[in-house]
């Protein structure tokens, strides 16, 4: 029974590590989908998770549709908008990361707002509901907070938008992801993010002091070298 029980602690152990190297693995290829802005190697990280339930696979369908704004690919997020949400939802339903499912799920009714405005009547109320849900759920979560923090920098004011809270928020997630050692492509999409809230109200030195913080963990980060940060210091 010992010798039983020692294989099959192996067998855990390695199953387990088997999940983590994967996990490293399609991050990775997150990583540099989001600094290439490439479609196709957002869609090769979605590939790895085609039978599982996990939120990889849910950030991946986020990071899909986040690259399309960036590029202005209306089609290719009529293609996978309906998928992620159906795949969010069933992430809740099963329990699987809920409270990050409910946050993802909030971007992406403000991704569809942000192509179809109309759209605000019926998607801001179910946004906002799902962002305050997964606060509720877990105040802990580093994806929560950050996309908490995209909610209020994004949304106008007269809408409950607030820089100064975005600023709270995205701060929040910054240290939550730092907390547990991440420094994969949200952690530095967050800092992004930071800075403009900064810039947004004003603080020009902290929103340098944040993009030069992003490039230091990533150098190539070209949105941040090129556009960012000469935008914040001449404004300075």
């Amino acid at each position: 029974m010992r010798n039983l029980s020692g294989i099959l602690g192996i067998v855990l152990v390695m199953i387990v590590n088997a999940h983590i190297t994967k996990a490293q693995e399609v991050d990775s290829l997150m990583y540099k989908a989001y600094l290439m802005n490439s479609e196709s190697l957002w869609e090769a990280a979605l590939d790895q998770y085609n039978e599982e339930w996990s939120i990889e696979k849910g950030i991946a369908y986020y990071g899909i549709l986040n690259n399309t704004m960036v590029t202005k690919n209306e089609k290719k997020f009529d293609q996978f908008v309906d998928p992620a949400l159906d795949y969010l939802e069933a992430l809740e339903e099963k329990g699987i990361y809920r409270a990050e499912a409910m946050a993802l799920r909030s971007s992406i009714y403000g991704f569809i707002m942000a192509y179809s405005p109309w759209k605000g009547m019926y998607y801001g109320p179910k946004s906002s509901g799902a962002i305050e849900s997964a606060l509720k759920a877990n105040a802990d979560s580093p994806i929560v907070h950050m996309i908490s923090g995209s909610s209020l920098f994004y949304t106008p004011e007269t809408f409950g938008g607030d820089k100064e809270a975005a600023i709270v928020s995205f701060k929040k997630a910054v240290e939550l992801f730092e907390k547990h050692n991440y420094k994969g492509w949200l952690y530095i999409n967050t800092l992004a993010n930071l800075g403009q809230a900064y810039q947004e109200v004003g603080q020009h030195s902290k929103a340098i002091a944040t993009y030069q913080k992003a490039l230091a963990v990533e150098p190539e980060f070209r949105w941040v070298s090129s556009q960012l940060l000469p935008k914040a210091q001449a404004s300075k």
